[in-house]
């Protein structure tokens, strides 16, 4: 049996959430790391060139959530496959997913044709339009490379090649965090230097995660032979895929209605706002990272049948998800200060920036419990629900929350939103599993894989030689176990 994959089979649970967790929590870290650092580059630019990126960044959370929508959907689908030792269905998924993401990066160049009107409706003033188009310009033609590259990441991890998956994600972070300030001042790019370092390090990643396919040192085998337009692999994909493309899509959108809500407050409540944000995504990326790692876990032994490692799987999810959002959140509220004025010397966004950091924090431990309870909703086949608490927290919830709070308590209600919206899905979340405590009991129990949806020519095609492979594959999931019984 393939070392990866036994840890998901037999291993301790709590190594295995670690295994998988651990560097996928690592490589996004580094990520935030990145977009932190670039951030504090840009600042020293001025307040106008810190409030351009204010407005970019929505752009910037919601395109991960393209390679998410496939990359993420198709990673825990593989997971589950090859928990049922379904081989050849596990490769055809990988290679159709691959391409559906190239061609989302193409297609998304087409934004250019209107950039500057959108920027506007994102609440670009007439001073940061002209650095908001630079930067965002190039981000969007970087686009080509983000969006294979983070599609990339969930598909290596689906097969537990989650080292790799982190390692592409730190050295492409690395190499934007050095040539940031090389880029920006000695070759006087200012902040079209931020723009271009991010799309290299970005190609980057690309290249180190395709020779894991192209060189065969992976388990599954990439292949233009397997891309397929069927239903029997896209469905599962989008079901899984498009809650997580939803959570990106509403913190994009939340993140812009705040900056048009506050516009008119000025540039420096926004420049503040964008300080929060930066530093509150990092931290958030550290509980999504767990939860990747966790759904990894999950799906796998879903397809395998194994329902006691699911549950003792869950139980310590939760246990340390919440525990480690009440730390990040307590640092952030405690460091606040020096970490709002490493960003900018002015004193009203100093201080605008710490109310905003403080608002952010104050419940923030409650997202560790949500993302959590998210994806062990997705993974056992309650998709609907997983759909609509995903775009709770920083949609149907929030953006209402944000409107009223704004006209009660002005910035103030700008600031603290997010942390009603927080207290207002958890207790949703809380009574809803409380509900439906038996009928998911049940929901585990349902057949993972409904294979006889298919047509006899379909199953014929995708099972191909699956059989064979697991009696003569020594590397394979089911080597030596014999055919599962559906």
């Amino acid at each position: 049996m393939n070392k990866r994959l036994a840890v998901m089979e037999s291993g301790k649970v709590n190594t295995a959430l670690l295994y998988l967790g651990m560097p996928t929590i690592v490589g996004l870290l580094m990520t935030g790391f990145y977009n932190f650092i670039d951030s504090f580059f840009v600042a020293q630019l001025g307040t106008a060139a810190m409030g351009a990126i204010s407005i970019a960044y929505p752009l910037v959370t919601f395109i991960p959530g393209i390679g998410l929508l496939f990359g993420n959907g198709a990673a825990a689908y593989i997971s589950e496959l090859l928990g049922a030792s379904e081989k050849k269905k596990a490769e055809i998924v990988l290679s159709s997913t691959l391409f559906y993401c190239v061609l989302a990066s193409v297609g998304f160049q087409l934004v250019l044709l209107f950039l500057r009107p959108l920027l506007r409706a994102m609440g670009a003033s007439a001073e940061v339009m002209p650095y908001a188009l630079n930067y965002t310009g190039i981000l969007i033609v970087g686009f080509l490379f983000q969006i294979p590259s983070i599609c990339l990441m969930n598909l290596v991890r689906a097969e537990g090649a989650v080292a790799l998956s982190t390692w592409s994600q730190i050295v492409g972070s690395m190499v934007n965090i050095i040539l940031d300030p090389i880029f920006i001042w000695p070759l006087k790019m200012g902040i079209v230097g931020a723009a271009v370092t991010d799309v290299i390090g970005q190609f980057i990643s690309v290249a180190i995660l395709l020779p894991y396919y192209l060189r065969g040192k992976s388990y599954l085998t990439l292949s233009v032979k397997n891309i397929r337009f069927q239903s029997w692999s896209i469905k599962p994909i989008l079901k899984t895929g498009i809650p997580i493309f939803t959570i990106n899509l509403f913190q994009s959108l939340s993140i812009s209605a705040a900056n048009i809500v506050a516009s008119p407050y000025g540039d420096n409540t926004i420049a503040a706002l964008g300080i929060a944000n930066r530093m509150v995504g990092m931290t958030t990326f550290a509980i999504t990272g767990f939860s990747r790692g966790y759904q990894t876990f999950i799906s796998y032994n879903y397809g395998a049948r194994h329902f006691d490692r699911i549950k003792e799987a869950t139980r310590k999810a939760y246990l340390w998800a919440i525990s480690g959002g009440v730390i990040l959140a307590g640092l952030q509220i405690l460091f606040a200060q020096p970490i709002v004025a490493a960003f900018s010397r002015d004193p009203s966004v100093v201080k605008l920036g710490i109310r905003a950091m403080i608002g952010a924090s104050v419940l923030f431990f409650t997202y560790g419990f949500q993302a959590m309870a998210i994806v062990y909703l997705l993974c056992i086949k309650y998709s609907k629900s997983g759909f609509v608490f995903s775009i709770s927290r920083q949609g149907i919830i929030y953006l209402p929350i944000l409107i009223l709070m704004e006209r009660l308590w002005m910035e103030n209600g700008i600031y603290y939103a997010q942390a009603v919206a927080d207290l207002i899905t958890t207790f949703v979340m809380l009574v809803f599993l409380v509900w439906t405590r038996q009928k998911r009991t049940d929901a585990l129990r349902e057949p993972p894989l409904r294979t006889d949806a298919l047509s006899p020519a379909q199953e014929r095609e995708a099972c191909s030689g699956a059989l064979n492979e697991k009696n003569t594959d020594a590397q394979g999931p089911a080597a030596g176990d014999g055919e599962r019984k559906r």
